[in-house]
């Protein structure tokens, strides 16, 4: 038992191997308990107790224990609300465990525990935390977890992160050699880009280029700028999942005028010339974002005049900002601050108030 928390009867149904009714209803009765009650009087070291506990019920085969537990673990952060950042650290290692399942609600739930997490104790803690599970060997947790960093860029406002350190993070994931991966990451990348301002992509650029070069993989810079080129910004749905800007026709599907061309779609769907295993592993205030760019500026501004950035490998293709005349950005006025706030701040998802 866990003194406050769970009786000594209770936690042996939640541990009965032997019946999986017993587990299931266990969470069910779990949720209701903690649903009516004060945390207050608990003591620090069981609440401890309990999560850990709760990263044991997460190894269940059982679906519906799973998926119980994960409403669990929402429901204990409600409940801690502004207190949870004293338990930040093991409730988000808990929930790491549970990235790259398959099924939807299971997804939403666990990405709705991250929510959560950034919402109380701020994104930049709750991503130092996660950013290693890029390196995952599952695909499925790599994508997972760069849906997360752009779900809370699309929430928060940019200056409560290190965006420079995210893109040389983020960058070798442009290249992976899963699919799914490389569009998560490129629409990941474009967020990047709007949100460093005119004259400061430097730390993109040079993210990209060191893939490109260090990598041995040909028109990837070509891809993102094709991506930026759109001028389009990925969104969340209603329940807070990343929706992608580029649409990639499913297998079998023929590429029609709805999905549109370019590198960016091309380096999606082929991943571009990437050697080996075709999998790279390596070690400012403004507006909240809105669903359009405004005058982006160039991804070169921070260029020397006399240097100039052509793909790795032979380089016999010229990227757009090599030819003599490049098409002019288009000018889209951001949208205007609420009065009496200040365009920084973020603007209210349906689940911000949770």
């Amino acid at each position: 038992m866990i003194f406050g928390l769970i009786s000594q009867e209770l936690h042996e149904k939640l541990l009965d191997l032997k019946n999986y009714q017993n587990r299931t209803n266990g969470v069910e009765q779990l949720k209701n308990i903690l649903f009516g009650l004060d945390l207050k009087p608990v003591p620090s070291d069981s609440i401890v107790e309990f999560i850990n506990f709760l990263r044991r019920l997460l190894d269940d085969s059982n679906f519906k224990v799973l998926y119980g537990t994960l409403q669990v673990i929402n429901l204990l952060i409600q409940k801690l609300d502004y207190n949870v950042d004293t338990y930040f650290k093991q409730l988000a290692c808990v929930a790491l465990k549970t990235l790259g399942d398959t099924r939807a609600v299971t997804r939403n739930e666990y990405m709705n525990v991250f929510r959560q997490l950034t919402r109380i104790v701020g994104p930049q803690k709750v991503l130092d935390l996660v950013i290693g599970h890029l390196r995952h060997k599952n695909s499925r947790v790599r994508e997972d977890v760069i849906n997360i960093i752009t779900a809370a860029m699309l929430t928060h406002p940019r200056k409560d992160f290190n965006i420079p350190s995210l893109c040389f993070e983020v960058a070798p994931y442009l290249a992976d050699s899963k699919k799914k991966v490389r569009h998560a990451a490129l629409e990941l990348f474009a967020v990047f880009d709007h949100c460093l301002d005119t004259g400061k992509k430097q730390p993109l650029m040079k993210a990209v280029n060191r893939v490109e070069l260090n990598g041995d993989v040909e028109g990837l810079m070509a891809a993102v700028q094709a991506r930026r080129a759109r001028h389009i910004l990925p969104r969340l749905s209603s329940d807070g999942m990343v929706e992608y800007a580029l649409v990639i026709p499913k297998p079998g599907q023929r590429c029609s005028p709805q999905f549109g061309s370019g590198a960016d779609l091309e380096w999606v769907l082929n991943g571009g010339r990437i050697s080996s295993a075709r999998s790279i592993r390596t070690e400012p205030d403004s507006d909240r974002l809105y669903h359009g760019y405004g005058s982006l500026g160039s991804l070169v501004d921070d260029l020397p005049l006399q240097r100039r950035i052509v793909s790795a490998g032979k380089g016999k293709n010229k990227l757009p900002w090599e030819r003599s005349s490049l098409p002019s950005t288009v000018n889209t006025q951001p949208r205007s601050a609420p009065k009496g706030k200040s365009s920084d701040q973020m603007i209210s998802f349906p689940w911000s108030s949770l």
